[in-house]
């Protein structure tokens, strides 16, 4: 999801929603990086069997409270910042198609904002 751009200009809801946005992708961020380090073979998963790695991952997840649930953590687990390819500038060749979900997001993102500010 893109944050409001700001050009010195943005309302209120909009500042508190970018705010809201980056500490929510930032926990996100960790979050995947603790489970990438705890379970390797999460590097590794073919993103192209959306099926199967969803399973994977929610399993891991799975796998990870239970072994909370036992005490069993190490601070090891995390891995040092990597760049988890985000596909924020991806590129399309049917502009069509394009601007259609751009315009999807765009609703998307002021619905979330409208939640957040209430």
């Amino acid at each position: 999801m893109t944050p409001y751009r700001n050009n010195g200009h943005l309302l209120p809801n909009q500042l508190l929603f970018n705010n809201t946005l980056s500490s929510v992708r930032q926990i996100v961020e960790r979050t995947i990086s603790l489970l990438k380090g705890r379970w390797r073979k999460l590097s590794y998963l073919n993103h192209l069997c959306i099926k199967l790695m969803t399973k994977i991952v929610m399993g891991a997840c799975v796998l990870h409270n239970f072994t909370l649930l036992h005490d069993d953590f190490d601070e090891r687990y995390f891995l040092d910042d990597d760049d988890d390819d985000d596909d924020d500038n991806d590129s399309d060749d049917d502009g069509h198609d394009s601007a259609c979900r751009d315009r999807t997001a765009e609703l998307k993102r002021q619905h979330l904002s409208n939640v957040i500010v209430g």
